[in-house]
């Protein structure tokens, strides 16, 4: 089970990140509206000291082709697009793409099925970031691939087993939920139980 820590904003988040070893961490870029964003130089020093092992994510929405280029700049691995996507930007040289999906646009699933560069899906609820969840059973009539398949969504220490076992996702995909009860930056508790229970689960 895959498992990603998104909306790391600083040097302590990345100590966390460090520690408990997800596969992914992913950081909010060119939105300013949250208040997890982070600019292109604040992300590369982050990622400079971040773990090796760790892919990462650049998180944005509607990004421009330059935008995609800052950000392979900076250091990322991937970069996951919500909202608009120009074809220039899914096509883009630079960095593989997760296509994000909330539950107002998964009839728009099939467009992104036969793109190459589209290497994984991440599916969220109707306002991502927002720590709500929303039903797993719109899930199950999409075909499964070999691209990742990730679920996203108002999920937590406390959730993240019964969603795992629901929707049998590639990887599951948390913010909110493990934050400090403040609601800045992560929890180390919060993540290190996420992670061991997504990981935990037994298909068998």
């Amino acid at each position: 089970m895959k498992v990603k820590i998104c909306g790391i904003t600083s040097a302590k988040d990345i100590k966390i990140v460090n520690d408990c070893k997800p596969d992914f961490a992913g950081f909010v870029m060119f939105f300013p509206k949250s208040k997890r964003n982070i600019s292109p130089e604040t992300a590369k020093s982050l990622i400079d000291t971040l773990d090796e092992n760790v892919s990462t994510v650049a998180v944005t929405v509607s990004p421009t082709l330059e935008q995609v280029k800052i950000a392979y700049d900076s250091g990322f691995d991937y970069i996951q697009i919500h909202g608009e996507v120009g074809e220039d930007v899914l096509s883009n040289p630079y960095l593989k793409v997760i296509r994000a999906f909330n539950v107002s646009d998964l009839e728009k699933f099939d467009e992104y099925r036969m793109n190459p560069n589209i290497v994984g899906y991440v599916f969220d609820a109707h306002e991502p970031g927002s720590g709500k969840t929303f039903d797993w059973t719109m899930l199950e009539r999409l075909p499964r691939d070999d691209k990742l398949f990730m679920l996203a969504g108002g999920l937590s220490p406390e959730t993240v087993a019964k969603a795992v076992k629901a929707v049998k996702p590639d990887g599951v995909d948390v913010s909110s939920g493990v934050e400090n009860s403040d609601g800045n930056g992560k929890d180390f508790e919060k993540v290190k139980s996420f992670i061991r229970n997504a990981r935990s689960v037994d298909f068998c």
